[in-house]
């Protein structure tokens, strides 16, 4: 055909020959490049220039992840948890979940497929695979992560200069466990003047407790920062803190340490005092009614003993008949006192001698006689009567 083509250009002018020519040559090499770069396609395999990245993206954010394969490329299968969510073809992508979806970016020589994750969960932590069929796979992590509050235990706004203070910043609701440092002044604060702990909740998440031990001679704004990879600033919360001179804070400590102890030893003295004042009141009475006790004791030991002398003793077996028939004999001793009890002094005893019987007429009359115990002591009395 090309033959025959030339020959019936034989006869056209020599310039209008020559341009064909050139137009021939130009349409064989184009064709033989098109052939060249076909079986170059078929020879040599697709490969990943570039995989995805390890991300980390805050919770209900969208994550990206992006696979760079060279050209020409036939399928790209994007995996997470092992499991296919998007595939990408040159004529578009094939979604089977609504979360997931394809950007893409071409140049002369790759083709970029931009994997996008919408609101990420917690659920969707997990290993993300970028599958060439020619060139195996490349993977990276997603790791989702939750930013929570930053807030002070107790709002301080003065301090006593030079004097050891204690500040407490909480971190609330984090995952995972977040970073807390410090500030004084936009200087960073050496980590062994603060301790930090976590303590895990529901729903996967941290709180976390920082103390920072501070001692200001200035004027300080004091500045808890709470970080996590996904954030690209960390979270914070500050206080403007005022020195005071250490009087005008010594003043209400005083008062309020040194009264209430003065309070409470005079009234443990008071106390003492009134327990003292009882006890002696009442030994005082005690005393002073057995005194009367006893001097009225004695006044009526005495009057009776008194009594008793000057009446004398009564007989009552005594009879005024004949009383001049009888006289007593010389022999008839007279009455005395005896001690009652050996030894014992405050004790007498007036003992009346036994008359004897005495004959007048053809009577026998027996002259009744009686002994009496007097003593000085009313405890014991004993009566005697002799016939």
């Amino acid at each position: 055909m090309l033959p025959d083509l030339l020959n019936s250009c034989s006869t056209l002018p020599e310039p209008r020959l020559l341009k064909l020519h050139f137009l021939y040559i130009m349409g064989t090499v184009g064709t033989i490049l098109k052939l060249f770069s076909i079986s170059l396609g078929v020879c040599l395999s697709t490969t990943i220039i570039e995989g995805p990245k390890t991300a980390f993206v805050l919770l209900n954010s969208d994550a990206t992840f992006n696979c760079t394969v060279s050209e020409p490329w036939t399928i790209i299968i994007w995996m997470l948890k092992d499991s296919p969510v998007l595939t990408a073809t040159p004529k578009g992508p094939i979604i089977t979940d609504p979360q997931f979806e394809q950007r893409n970016y071409t140049t002369l020589n790759s083709f970029t497929s931009e994997l996008v994750i919408s609101t990420v969960t917690l659920d969707n932590n997990a290993t993300v695979q970028c599958n060439l069929q020619t060139d195996g796979n490349q993977q990276a992590a997603l790791f989702v992560q939750v930013d929570g509050t930053v807030s002070f235990t107790s709002t301080i706004s003065s301090v006593v200069i030079n004097h050891s203070t204690n500040i407490v910043c909480n971190a609330e609701s984090w995952n995972p466990e977040p970073t807390i440092t410090w500030t004084v002044n936009q200087t960073a604060v050496d980590s062994k003047m603060y301790t930090t702990t976590f303590h895990p909740t529901s729903g996967h998440l941290f709180n976390a407790r920082s103390t920072l031990n501070l001692t200001l001679s200035a004027n300080a704004e004091v500045v808890c920062l709470a970080t996590i990879r996904a954030l690209p600033q960390p979270k914070t919360a500050a206080l403007n803190i005022t020195v005071k001179p250490p009087s005008q804070d010594e003043a209400w400590l005083i008062v309020a340490i040194v009264v209430p102890i003065v309070v409470a030893i005079l009234l443990i003295i008071l106390i003492i005092v009134i327990v003292l004042c009882i006890k002696r009141t009442k030994h005082s009475e005690s005393s002073y009614q057995n005194e009367l006790r006893k001097i009225s004791r004695t006044k009526s030991l005495e009057a009776a003993v008194n009594d008793q002398k000057s009446s004398g003793l009564e007989n009552y077996g005594m009879s005024t008949e004949g009383v001049n028939d009888y006289q007593l004999s010389p022999s008839i001793p007279l009455p005395h006192h005896v001690d009652s009890w050996p030894g014992k002094k405050s004790n007498d005893i007036l003992e009346m001698p036994v008359v004897p019987v005495g004959n007048h007429g053809s009577q026998k009359i027996a002259i009744n006689q009686y002994v009496t115990i007097i003593s000085t002591s009313p405890q014991k009395t004993k009566h005697v009567t002799a016939v």
